[in-house]
């Protein structure tokens, strides 16, 4: 059964090299908007958001679309990404910015269960082509340690080694 996990994995990576048109992989463009927020505070939806793209930005050939300029855009074409941020609206920003990807999602808690959900979005079709998650029973002390795994997650599945 995990072999066939990982097949369907190594799968999903070569399908998501075809459908990229132009550069190659690692030289791809990522937006990351904050994560929505579901049963904890606020800020932790911005707080992963930036543990992603300090990670993601640290690879060669990688552009990750700085913060301010995910809000400018989304200011300017008066869309609200408050936290509560949904995949179409995500993908008009990315569009804007000319970033061929957005990374979506949430940061959930249940009681001391902290989860946090990500989703590799294709700006051009709109469609989540790859997903992640990780949790954390610490409480909020532990979502940094889970927003680290999620990051490298991400960076091994994208990069993949």
């Amino acid at each position: 059964m995990r072999e066939r996990v990982l097949v369907h994995r190594v799968v999903t990576v070569l399908a998501l090299l075809a459908l990229t048109a132009g550069p190659a992989l690692a030289e791809m463009t990522l937006a990351v908007t904050d994560f929505r927020t579901v049963g904890c505070p606020f800020f932790l939806g911005g707080a992963v958001a930036e543990q992603l793209r300090g990670r993601l930005s640290g690879e060669s050939g990688w552009i990750v679309v700085e913060k301010a300029q995910v809000a400018a855009v989304a200011a300017e074409q008066r869309l609200n990404l408050s936290g509560l941020v949904d995949d179409e609206t995500a993908v008009k920003v990315g569009r804007c910015l000319g970033a061929r990807y957005v990374i979506v999602g949430s940061v959930n808690a249940v009681g001391g269960l902290y989860t946090l959900s990500a989703r590799l979005v294709d700006v051009e079709s709109g469609v989540a082509l790859l997903g992640f998650e990780t949790a954390s029973d610490n409480g909020e002390e532990g979502v940094f340690e889970a927003s680290r795994v999620l990051a490298e997650q991400i960076v091994q599945e994208l990069s993949g080694s």
